[in-house]
């Protein structure tokens, strides 16, 4: 079934106009030395700390970068994003980000792993990025 058919059998199932969930608070990811992804956060200036030290984005919103006994990413292969990769490894998260070609300069140069930048026009420029544990986000920037 492809999405609008299935948007149009969900909508006349479950009417409604208005979604109860408003906004991600937190993102939990997991990380096998939280320190050490804060570190890399904070050297390419992509977060804050609050008094707490609990990581803030821009927006106020939280990352916890939580410890696990064995290394694993947030990642995933997907058939469903990419229509010539059946197995897209995908990111959980997606940034929106300002001045992304500064930022992707800085990030490159500064020596972290970083895709090319690429431009989709009305869609935006993105580039991927990658944590210590190799958990794979998108900066991404409207036009």
């Amino acid at each position: 079934m492809n999405k609008l058919d299935l948007k149009n059998e969900l909508e006349s199932k479950f009417p409604h106009n208005q979604a109860r969930l408003k906004k991600i608070e937190c993102v939990y990811i997991p990380v096998t030395n939280a320190a050490v992804t804060k570190q890399f956060f904070m050297r390419h200036g992509l977060i804050t700390l609050s008094p707490g030290g609990n990581v803030k984005l821009a927006s106020g919103q939280g990352i916890f970068f939580l410890e696990t006994k064995e290394k694993q990413s947030s990642n995933f292969v997907t058939h469903d994003w990419d229509d010539n990769n059946e197995e897209h490894v995908m990111e959980s998260v997606c940034f929106e980000v300002e001045q992304i070609e500064e930022l992707y300069e800085q990030m490159r140069a500064g020596g972290a792993k970083v895709s090319e930048l690429k431009d989709s026009g009305d869609c935006g420029k993105a580039f991927h990025f990658f944590d210590p544990d190799g958990n794979k986000y998108t900066a991404w920037q409207d036009v």
